[in-house]
C-alpha cells in the first residue's frame, strides 16, 4: 500500500489536473501555463509508476483532452484523436529520437517532418464520395461535439474535394484558428457594442466554433489547417507525412504553409527559426510538431492510449516581459480564499496589453519577496494568463512597500482563518463570497446559462435584484430592463437561456451548487450513485464514503452541505422557483463476457454501424478502442477489414465475425 502522504498527494493532483483540463478544453480559459500543467502531469505519472495500486482507470495520464459539451450532438472518432507528448529542449528531443531508433532497431538517422503547432481547436472533418459530410471537435479524443454546420462556414474548407484521387470516404484532422487581423476586428466590434472582448485568438476561435447560431460563426472569419488522416477508403498510396500533405493539397484541402522534412538537425533549425520568428505570423503558434515521416515506421513504433510514440510537440517558452507592480488588490473567491492580484504598469506581452497579474497566495508573495513598486517579470501562462514569476531585487526602489497578508476580509471585515497556504474568509454571510458564488452558479462551470456573464451578475446583485440562486429563475424582462446598457434583445436572450436551464441533470445541478471539492467528475460519480435528488439528500457521510472515488474530503463537504438547514433551503428554493432536477442514469450492469474487455471494430458490418457496435460494447461494460495492440482482447471484423485484421492475426488477438460478435452481445 502507498503511504498516506503519497495517496493524498495523488488525489490532490488528479483533482487539480481535472480542473485544469475542464478550464482548458471545455471553457477555453486555461488556468495555468503548459509548463505548470506538464509538471503536475509528470508528478502524477511518477506517483503511478512508483505506486501502481494508486493508478485509477480514469487517471488524467490515460485520457485525451476534455469532456464533450452537452450542448451539441455526439460524434465518435475512429480511430480516436490522440494528444501529443511534449519536449521542451534539444536534449529531450534527442531522447525522443533515440526511443524511435531503438523501437525501429535503426542504426542510421531517421527522417522526420516538422510543422507549426497552431494554437487553436482540434477538429475532424469527414468527406463521403468527395462531399463535405460532417465536422466535429476532438472532445475527449474518443467522442467530440457535432459542429458540422459551423465548420461549413469556414471558407478555406471546400464543400467538394478536387483532383483525380478523391476517396469514397475520408476523415481528415486539423486545427481551427483565428488570424490576428480578424481577432482585432472582432474585438473592436465587440467593444463598440459594449460587449467584453475575447482574451486571445484561441478563445475567440473556440467560442466562435461553438456558437448555437451558425450565422454568428459565419460572421467571423475562422481559418483551418489540416495535417492528418483518421481513415481513408480506399487506402491511398501516400506512404509518409510529406506525401500526405501533397495528397491533401491535391484534394483542395488547406494545409500549413511552413513545413520541413529531413533529419534531426534540420528539425532543430526549423524550431529555432519559428521560435524567434513567430511574431511575424498573422496567427498564434505555441511550438512545432515533429513526426516520423514514414507511415510503416509509425505502425511499428505504435502508440499509448493517450499519445503516439512517433510524434511529439516541441513547445516554445512562455512569453515574458518586465514591468512594475503599482498596487495590489485582494480578491475574495467563492470559497472565501483571498488572492493577491498585482496591478501593473501596462505592458505588451505577445501582442496583448497586460495590466493585472496573479500572485496566487501570500506564501508565493513571500517566496518571490514581491513588493509594491518592485520591478517584476510577468509571464503569460500558456501565452494567456498573466502571473508574476520573478522579482528583479537589484532594481528595487527605496519606496518599495511590503505586501502584507490581511487580518480581516476586504469584503465583510471579519477576521480571516489560515488554512495551509491559503487565507480564507469563513463568514457564511460575507457579501463578496455571496457575489462570487452567484457568478459561479451561472457560469460554464455551474449552470452554464448563456449570455449571463459575471458583469451582469455583479450589476443585478448590486441592484438587489438577484441575491440567491433561485432569484436567477425568477428574473423578468422588467428586472433586466432596469439594468444599465441592457437592450430588449439582450434581455430576451438571457430570459430564454435561463428558461433552457430549468430542467437539468442531477450531476450538473450538484456541480453548480459550488460545494467545496466537488467538480464535474466527482459530481457525476456521486449523482450516478444516488440516482435522484431525493436519494442524494438522504445520503450521509458514510454512504458517500462508500461510493468509489469519493474520499473523506468530498464526503465531508457534500454531507455538511446536505445536512445544513440553511443550505438545504437553497435547494428547496430552487425547486420552488421551477428548477426540475432530472434523475441520473446509472451505467447498465456489465455482461460478464464483455466487462473489462477491449474490442476493436474494423471493416463494414452488415446489420449495424461501427458506432452502434461500439455503443453495444460500452453498454455491456467493455471498451471500444481504435487501434489493435497486445492489450486488445477481440477484433470484430466486417468486410474490407484491412490492416487492423492483419495486425490482430500478427499479435494472436481473437477475431470475431459479425455473427459471433452479436451472439456475445446477446449472451
Amino acid at each position: 500500500m502507498a503511504p498516506e502522504r503519497e495517496t493524498k498527494r495523488y488525489e490532490e493532483l488528479v483533482a487539480l489536473i481535472e480542473r485544469y483540463n475542464h478550464h482548458y478544453y471545455e471553457l477555453d480559459s486555461p488556468l495555468v501555463d503548459d509548463a505548470e500543467y506538464d509538471a503536475a502531469m509528470r508528478e502524477l505519472a511518477a506517483l503511478e509508476a512508483a505506486h501502481p495500486e494508486l493508478a485509477r482507470e480514469d487517471s488524467p495520464t490515460r485520457r485525451v483532452g476534455g469532456a464533450r459539451s452537452s450542448t451539441f450532438g455526439e460524434v465518435r472518432h475512429d480511430p480516436p484523436m490522440l494528444s501529443l507528448g511534449n519536449v521542451f529542449d534539444a536534449a529531450e528531443l534527442a531522447d525522443f529520437d533515440e526511443r524511435c531508433r531503438k523501437l525501429l532497431k535503426a542504426d542510421g538517422s531517421l527522417v522526420y517532418t516538422a510543422e507549426l503547432k497552431f494554437d487553436g481547436l482540434a477538429v475532424e472533418i469527414v468527406y463521403r464520395d468527395g462531399r463535405y459530410a460532417q465536422g466535429s471537435t476532438r472532445g475527449d479524443g474518443a467522442t467530440g461535439e457535432d459542429v458540422t454546420a459551423n465548420l461549413a462556414t469556414i471558407r478555406a474548407l471546400p464543400a467538394r474535394l478536387a483532383g483525380a484521387r478523391v476517396p469514397a470516404y475520408l476523415s481528415v484532422r486539423g486545427e481551427v484558428f483565428m488570424r490576428h487581423d480578424e481577432f482585432e476586428r472582432l474585438n473592436a466590434e465587440r467593444l463598440a457594442a459594449e460587449e467584453p472582448p475575447f482574451a486571445n485568438p484561441r478563445n475567440a476561435a473556440a467560442g466562435s466554433l461553438r456558437q448555437l447560431d451558425t450565422g454568428v460563426t459565419a460572421s467571423r472569419a475562422l481559418d483551418i489547417a489540416l495535417y492528418g488522416i483518421g481513415r481513408i477508403d480506399p487506402p491511398d498510396s501516400a506512404h509518409g507525412q510529406g506525401a500526405l500533405f501533397d495528397l491533401l493539397s491535391e484534394l483542395g484541402l488547406p494545409v500549413a504553409e511552413h513545413r520541413f522534412r529531413g533529419e534531426l538537425d534540420g528539425v532543430v533549425a526549423f524550431y529555432e527559426r519559428w521560435r524567434d520568428g513567430r511574431h511575424r505570423l498573422n496567427f498564434d503558434i505555441d511550438g512545432i510538431v515533429i513526426k516520423l515521416d514514414d507511415f510503416a515506421a509509425r505502425e511499428r513504433v505504435g502508440a499509448t492510449s493517450k499519445a503516439p510514440r512517433w510524434a511529439v510537440a516541441w513547445k516554445f517558452p512562455a512569453k515574458e516581459a518586465v514591468t512594475t507592480i503599482v498596487s495590489v488588490d485582494l480578491q475574495v473567491g467563492r470559497t472565501g480564499v483571498i488572492t493577491p492580484v498585482a496591478n501593473l504598469a501596462p505592458i505588451n506581452i505577445g501582442g496583448v496589453i497586460v495590466k493585472r497579474a496573479t500572485l496566487h497566495n501570500f506564501d508565493e508573495v513571500r517566496r518571490l519577496d514581491a513588493r509594491v513598486n518592485d520591478t517584476v517579470t510577468v509571464k503569460r501562462a500558456g501565452d494567456v494568463i498573466p502571473k508574476v514569476v520573478a522579482v528583479l531585487v537589484d532594481s528595487r526602489p527605496n519606496d518599495a512597500r511590503a505586501i502584507e497578508p490581511p487580518e480581516r476580509c476586504p469584503g465583510c471585515g471579519k477576521e480571516l482563518a489560515r488554512e495551509e497556504i491559503y487565507i480564507r474568509c469563513v463568514n457564511p454571510a460575507c457579501p463578496a463570497k455571496a457575489l462570487e458564488t452567484l457568478k459561479f452558479f451561472v457560469s460554464k462551470d455551474g449552470m452554464d446559462i448563456e449570455f449571463f456573464g459575471p458583469e451582469l451578475m455583479q450589476r443585478l446583485y448590486a441592484a438587489g435584484i438577484v441575491k440567491t440562486f433561485a432569484d436567477v429563475f425568477r428574473l423578468t424582462r422588467d428586472d433586466l430592463a432596469g439594468v444599465e446598457r441592457m437592450g430588449e434583445k439582450s434581455a430576451e436572450r438571457i430570459i430564454e437561456s435561463v428558461r433552457a436551464r430549468r430542467r437539468i441533470g442531477l450531476s450538473h445541478f450538484l456541480r453548480s451548487l459550488g460545494i467545496r471539492n466537488v467538480g464535474d467528475h466527482v459530481a457525476k460519480v456521486i449523482a450516478r450513485a444516488a440516482g435522484s435528488l431525493d436519494a442524494l439528500r438522504a445520503m450521509g457521510a458514510d454512504e458517500l464514503m462508500a461510493v468509489h472515488e469519493v474520499g473523506p474530503g468530498v464526503a465531508e463537504s457534500v454531507s455538511q452541505f446536505l445536512a445544513d438547514p440553511a443550505l438545504r433551503a437553497i435547494v428547496d428554493d430552487l425547486v420552488a422557483a421551477g428548477v426540475e432536477v432530472a434523475d441520473e442514469e446509472a451505467p447498465a450492469p456489465p455482461a460478464s463476457a464483455v466487462a473489462g474487455k477491449t474490442f476493436v471494430v474494423t471493416g463494414t458490418l452488415a446489420s449495424l454501424s461501427r458506432q452502434e457496435a461500439e455503443a453495444l460494447i460500452e453498454k455491456r461494460g467493455g471498451r471500444a478502442a481504435g487501434s489493435v495492440s497486445k492489450k486488445t482482447d477481440y477484433v470484430v471484423a466486417g468486410e474490407s477489414a484491412g490492416s487492423k485484421l492483419a495486425r490482430a492475426k500478427e499479435l494472436g488477438v481473437t477475431v470475431l465475425d459479425e455473427d459471433a460478435f452479436l451472439k456475445m452481445m446477446r449472451d
